[in-house]
């Protein structure tokens, strides 16, 4: 060794020269490469954190078909985007992340990726949120940049789900970096919100389901979970039960009040609580504010507008005339244009759950629980309400503070009583009072301190006095009064209150209106809806009301009329008379009036103002389905026993052009619904929706055109028409009518009589949905489409049709030549309902609206479906199929129909003679095998079938029928048995053979028929008590039926 070892190895620091050489080569050209890389390193993937078990999720009824609902449209490859929508506290949320468990567990995608959006969005945060679920990070710092790194990381992952929770108002997903990848089917997306109007979206639409309350079973179940076992104590149940009811079938509020009381056994406690809810306390109750206090309460503040937010719980009419008084919106100027705004921002409360469609026609109500929170707002010191809605409030309620804050209080009462003498309120301006009980006496000073009240509304039976009490003349800025259901007498301290703008009587007991109320020169509405003892309103009255734009007199008919149509006779009364509106009749906006004859209907009355709406009942008192509402259509009725003065009478026909619903029920003098003339041709009602028409007995026409006169839109509005009793009726119109020709050709041109509907005439009315026509003795067709071919490209016919109706039309030999829509009535010479002959598979695509075809006392009929081709299309949502008394009819169908027949519910066949099979075979059927399926049909009757041998009597087709749970079969004295082959009930627990006799299931059905032949309990007894209710409920089935009793 060199040196004792000090000598280098030069060999040995040769050779590691020579590596470390090598190995800096290497790295450079690592280092070359590394250049194409954004990062050297690899971020790992997190552990995912477990997803929740199915336990933490309550697995409802109410909640599985949406569930799978959703599932199923994740599957659709042409739905992209899917919106849970629910109001608040509904469970949207925990539904969301269900979903979301599923998906991952059966790896319906790739992957799933999870963002709360919330009120106010921070797009930079979502983007990050989404792309960290994915397994990643973005590195751009701007939203457009992130939107690219985030759309590239979904185009590589392929069959992504994005679940964007919470989402308040319409995205812009193009910001965010997934619109694209959705558009390339990378992604979809699924949403919760509590606003469809979220669901506008400037991209895609989504698929919504709506997320609704659970059931009563549901909620309760889930409050006894919550609880504990506690509840089950005898002693505290029925407190329980009126503790979850408060809770409204909301989960988060059951899930929050339960959770409060668990394990609680103290009954002062559960009392106090359900007190608390009742009295809408919400912020008391531990954690409730918190939680569904706050939740509701975000969306109550969210809405954009003040308005929206003084709303609550009363009908749709009321918040209008609210409205016009509190001066809600500057710059509407009359009563209709502030009931056009209220309704759109009704629109939007509900679009957002905070109100929901009430009991009634135009009332909406609201979630109790959102109502409570509302209430608990509202009635914060700094906002001035007291609102008490509690019917168990027998006096008025004590104060722990001072009236002199309160701006509007709303109050139900079983009756007056323990109410101040004098109420002393210096800010209110609302005052709503509503009484259970009639109240006799009245504190003649209450209204003495409340001296800026601009709106009152005394309801339900506050009022029971034959004098107001003097101090309400202290009102002078009283612009709103409401007197609803109040026995009233003398009113006509009233008409002290100068700046009233809105006076209603709705429904009150009340005699006579004083000539006092024709001072009221600012008053624009007037309602005396309901008022069926108001026997006289002064004369004078309304020539006084000069700002007057709504009128609602429906029941007062005791007008003072001139005696004679030209004006110069006697006048019938004192009454006011409809005269006294001419000088301002140009300005009304609303009209609701009923005049017992035309005389009382001046001429003169120029209803000019482009909206105009009208309810005008004239002659008959004709019965109103509508009597309460106040958003009706123009309506006019007409009746009496003349119509020979109608031609001239300048109101009537401006009426008659403009009426939406129109009734006549004039008795003689008029061979056509006449409409005046204009210079070129007929005056023609194009918003006409429904026209009745009955008891003319000149009557032979509709119209009375020339060929040149009547546009082929006449009737395009058209949804329903009754015809009854015209004995005379030939026809829609008396013009020569035209017949179309395939592709353009020329026209030939003859006169078609005798026939409703003709080729030509039948293309008027595309939108036509019911139509009934009884006693029309001189028709003999309904249809004729004789000469009519198709052209290329043709506009579907009654594609609306869905009710027809026929009774005692003696002269009728045909419903429809080639095919008909089912019908009801009482036709003697009927032989086929739908004639199918001729057609081919397209045509007979036209009948898929029809739900309901009843057919009785058509002694002649052979065919319900006649000699159609085999692959015929149509009828796919008939529901029901009623046939009786039909004595020629050997089968109800065939095998080709059946199929069809895929949503029918409901198979009564009862009371026909000759009955021999309910499906007949079919020709050339022999070497079809297909089974036969009624998927949906849960209910068949067969009774009083004389010669019933079965339900079908070849062996070449199995039967199916999943849903059924009723068979009923009686007085069927030759049936043999029910079907040859397979016959599968899964549901079927027996079957029915009267009242109160039921045979439990031997076997499958058709051995339990058996065992029923021979048993011989077909040939029972009539089951008039069984059938006594009768499946066919129409008035004029009805009618029929106890003409001629079963």
């Amino acid at each position: 060794m060199c040196l004792n070892g000090w000598c280098p190895n030069l060999k040995l620091r040769y050779s590691l020269g020579k590596k470390a050489q090598k190995n800096t080569q290497v790295i450079d050209e690592l280092l070359q490469k590394g250049k194409d890389y954004a990062r050297v390193y690899n971020i790992k993937t997190p552990l995912k954190v477990r997803s929740p078990s199915t336990k933490l999720f309550k697995d409802f009824e109410s909640r599985k078909s949406t569930i799978q609902n959703v599932l199923n449209a994740l599957k659709n490859d042409d739905i992209n985007m899917i919106a849970l929508w629910g109001m608040a506290g509904v469970g949207k949320t925990k539904m969301a992340k269900e979903i979301k468990r599923i998906v991952e567990s059966d790896n319906l995608f790739h992957k799933v990726a999870i963002t709360v959006v919330s009120q106010n969005p921070n797009f930079i945060k979502i983007q990050g949120e989404l792309a960290e679920s994915l397994g990643t990070r973005l590195q751009a710092e701007f939203l457009h940049g992130r939107a690219n790194e985030l759309y590239s990381i979904l185009t590589e992952t392929k069959k992504v789900l994005l679940i964007l929770d919470d989402v308040w108002k319409p995205l812009d997903i193009e910001d965010i970096g997934v619109y694209q990848a959705i558009k390339e089917k990378s992604c979809k997306i699924l949403l919760t919100t509590r606003n469809e109007e979220t669901c506008n979206g400037k991209s895609i639409r989504p698929k919504i389901f709506p997320v609704e309350l659970l059931s009563e079973e549901e909620a309760w179940n889930l409050f006894k979970e919550m609880v504990g076992d506690y509840i089950n104590a005898s002693d505290l149940i029925s407190i329980a039960e009126q503790v979850a009811k408060e809770c409204a079938r909301l989960p988060l509020a059951i899930a929050v009040v339960g959770s409060a009381l668990r394990n609680k056994s103290d009954k002062n406690e559960w009392k106090a609580v359900l007190q608390q809810l009742k009295m809408s306390m919400l912020e008391n109750i531990f954690d409730l504010q918190a939680k569904v206090y706050s939740s509701i309460g975000f969306s109550y503040n969210y809405l954009e507008s003040n308005e929206a937010k003084s709303y609550y719980d009363v009908p749709v009419e009321h918040l209008v005339r609210y409205g016009v008084a509190k001066r809600f919106f500057n710059g509407l100027d009359t009563v209709e244009e502030t009931r056009v705004h209220v309704c759109a921002i009704v629109q939007n409360l509900r679009r957002s759950n905070l109100l929901l469609d009430g009991n009634k026609a135009e009332c909406v109500k609201m979630h109790d629980v959102v109502r409570d929170v509302v209430i608990s707002i509202a009635s914060k010191e700094e906002n001035g309400f007291m609102v008490k809605l509690d019917k168990g409030l027998k006096d008025w309620p004590p104060m722990d503070r001072s009236y002199d804050s309160y701006t509007a209080i709303s109050l139900l009462l079983r009756e007056m009583k323990g109410h101040p003498i004098e109420l002393k309120c210096p800010k209110l301006q609302l005052l709503r009072l509503s009484c259970l009980n009639h109240s006799k006496t009245f504190p003649y000073n209450f209204f003495n301190g409340m001296k800026e009240l601009k709106m009152l509304s005394m309801q339900e039976g506050c009022f029971s006095l034959t004098l107001l009490p003097p101090s309400i003349q202290i009102f002078q800025n009283l612009q709103m009064l409401n007197l609803q259901s109040c026995r009233l007498g003398d009113v006509s301290a009233i008409g002290t209150l100068g700046n009233l703008e809105i006076l209603g009587f709705p429904n009150s007991d009340i005699e006579e209106l004083q000539s006092e109320i024709g001072n009221l020169s600012r008053l624009k509405l007037l309602d005396m809806k309901g008022c069926d003892s108001l026997k006289r309103i002064a004369a004078g009255v309304l020539s006084g009301l000069s700002r007057l734009e709504e009128l609602y007199v429906g029941r007062f008919r005791n007008w003072a009329c001139k005696t004679t149509m030209e004006g110069n006779g006697e006048v019938t009364n004192d009454n006011a008379s409809l005269a006294e509106l001419i000088p301002y009749s140009s300005q009304l906006v609303v009209l609701e009036i009923s005049v017992p004859s035309i005389l009382c209907l001046q001429k003169e009355l120029h209803f000019s103002n482009s909206n105009f709406r009208f309810k005008i009942k004239i002659g008959a008192d004709f019965y109103d389905s509508t009597a309460g509402r106040y958003f009706f259509e123009n309506t006019l009725k007409l009746g009496g026993e003349d119509a020979s003065d109608l031609r001239e009478h300048q109101t009537i026909c401006s009426l008659v052009k403009n009426a939406v619903v129109l009734h006549f029920d004039i008795a003689k003098n008029s061979k056509h619904i006449w409409f005046g003339k204009e210079q070129k041709g007929i005056n023609l009602p194009y918003c006409l929706e429904d026209l009745k028409i009955c008891r003319c007995e000149n009557l032979e026409y509709l119209l009375e055109a020339t060929s040149n006169s009547t546009p082929p839109n006449t009737f395009h509005r058209l949804v329903s028409v009754s015809l009854n009793n015209l004995p005379r009726l030939i026809g829609i119109c008396n013009s020569t009518e035209s017949i179309e020709v395939e592709r353009g050709g020329s026209t030939t041109s003859k006169t078609i009589a005798h026939k409703l509907f003709s080729s030509d005439t039948i293309l008027w009315v595309p939108k036509l949905g019911s139509l009934n026509v009884e006693g029309c003795r001189s028709l003999e067709v309904i249809f004729d489409l004789e000469g009519l071919e198709v052209k290329e490209n043709p506009k579907p016919f009654l594609a609306e049709l869905s009710n027809l109706h026929l009774w005692d039309l003696s002269g009728m030999a045909h419903v429809w030549k080639n095919i008909s829509p089912g019908f009801q009535g009482k036709c003697d010479s009927l032989e086929v309902i739908f004639e199918l002959e001729g057609l081919n598979a397209e045509e007979s695509n036209i009948f898929n609206n029809l739900t309901s075809l009843s057919l009785e006392y058509l002694p002649k009929l052979l065919h319900i479906w006649k000699k159609g081709p085999r692959e015929i299309k149509g009828f796919n949502y008939l529901r029901h199929l009623e046939v009786s008394k039909c004595h020629s009819l050997k089968c109800l169908f065939t095998p080709s129909i059946a199929k069809l027949l895929v949503k029918l519910e409901e198979i009564k066949v009862y009371e026909c003679n000759e009955m021999e099979e309910i499906l007949a075979k079919e020709s050339e059927d022999e070497d079809n095998r297909d089974v036969i399926a009624f998927p949906l049909v849960k209910t068949l009757w067969l009774w009083d079938l004389q010669k019933l041998q079965c339900f079908y009597t070849e062996d070449n087709h199995d039967f199916e029928w999943p849903s059924m749970g009723e068979i009923f079969i009686s007085e069927c004295p030759k049936l043999k048995m029910f079907v040859s082959t397979s016959t599968k009930t899964p549901k079927l627990g027996g079957v029915r053979m009267g009242y109160k006799v039921f045979q439990p299931m031997v076997g499958d059905l058709n051995a339990t028929i058996q065992h029923i032949i021979k048993q011989k309990n077909l040939i029972s007894g009539p089951a008039y008590q069984y059938l006594g209710y009768q499946s066919v409920v129409d008035p004029i089935s009805t009618r029929y039926y106890s003409e001629h009793p079963l």
